[in-house]
């Protein structure tokens, strides 16, 4: 749930910097990188508000089967573990 909630926040600033990672803006000719706002403002206005959560399902589905496996695998070495343990 924690790791949902940290998703719809971070979500918005991962997409502004991966597109300042790969877009460049140009003036005058000569090639620049774009700043923060400059990369927000096109986002929001080629795409709206919801570009900023653009892969957002991608995103929950790698999470939930991250977090499946960790403790699934977590449980299954707790269990290893403890049979192994003379009483």
């Amino acid at each position: 749930m924690a790791s949902g909630d940290s998703t719809l926040i971070t979500m918005p600033l991962d997409t502004i910097k991966k597109r300042l990672q790969v877009l460049d803006g140009e003036e005058n000719g000569q090639r620049r990188p774009l700043t923060v706002m400059q990369t927000v403002k096109n986002l929001v206005k080629k795409g709206g508000f919801g570009a900023c959560y653009s892969g957002l399902g991608p995103r929950w589905a790698s999470m939930a089967m991250s977090a499946t496996t960790m403790v699934t695998t977590y449980e299954f070495l707790k269990q290893m573990s403890t049979k192994n343990q003379v009483n």
